[in-house]
């Protein structure tokens, strides 16, 4: 195996980062679930978006998770009202970076992004993976998709199902000097 780079190096502390900075804000995270879930429910209007730039944001959370007949995906698990509630109420300062990008798919697909077939939106969303918050876009779509249900994420447990995966809350207590 080849020794590995400066930039390997950079990638990976920056991955973990990102799980760190996770962690810090799963509870905040799970709130946010809940209140989205129910707004995608109720088909409340977006807080952030407007209808334009959330039917772009549904249609990348489409392109990014598609479902199938046997599977859901981030549309089925209201993706784009998690991102709407997190730009709204936890992260402010990342909504004009993330209008900024669905500008620009929008922009970057003839007859528009959420209008296009998927080839020309996966040919869109290629053109633009290097745009500056084309991973706070994914971010958003894949964190909505993938909250945990306990808290209301994703819609009726469709990221576990699209995961194969069931849902079993456990709590462990810390060992230490009270168990001896």
């Amino acid at each position: 195996m080849p020794d590995p780079t400066r930039r390997d190096f950079v990638r990976s502390s920056a991955d973990m980062l990102k799980g760190g900075w996770l962690l810090l804000h799963l509870p905040a995270l799970g709130t946010l679930a809940a209140c989205s879930r129910e707004a995608a429910e109720r088909g409340d209007a977006f807080q952030v978006f407007t209808p334009d730039e959330g039917r772009t944001m549904a249609a990348l959370a489409r392109r990014i998770l598609p479902s199938d007949p046997e599977l859901p995906g981030a549309e089925e698990a209201g993706a784009v009202y998690f991102a709407d509630g997190a730009l709204a109420r936890l992260f402010p300062e990342w909504t004009e970076p993330t209008r900024s990008f669905l500008r620009d798919l929008e922009a970057g697909s003839p007859g528009g992004f959420s209008r296009s077939f998927t080839e020309a939106q996966d040919e869109a969303i290629r053109a633009l993976e290097d745009h500056p918050s084309f991973e706070l876009a994914r971010m958003l779509v894949v964190m909505g998709t993938f909250s945990d249900p306990h808290h209301g994420g994703n819609r009726e447990g469709a990221g576990w199902r699209i995961l194969d995966a069931e849902f079993l809350p456990a709590y462990a207590p810390p060992f230490g000097d009270y168990d001896r």
